[in-house]
């Protein structure tokens, strides 16, 4: 697997993520009480998972530019 390819697998894992956040949302105005601070854990950490995943396709999609930098 190259490095361009292993960035196409976090791009894609994020928007897995994210899609998933968008399907939670709206849920934020039907849950209460313990449910609704459950569902906002899960949102926060899909959220950081999702922030983490976009980072890092970003660092490996421009590794190569990078190294040309001290070339």
């Amino acid at each position: 697997m190259t490095i361009n390819e292993l960035a196409h697998e976090y791009e894609q894992q994020y928007k897995i993520l994210s899609a998933r956040l968008d399907a939670m949302k709206p849920l934020l105005n039907v849950y209460r009480g313990n449910d609704l601070v459950l569902l906002r854990r899960k949102i926060r950490i899909y959220y950081d998972m999702a922030c983490e995943c976009k980072r890092t396709a970003s660092m490996l999609f421009g590794y190569y530019d990078e190294e040309d930098l001290y070339d």
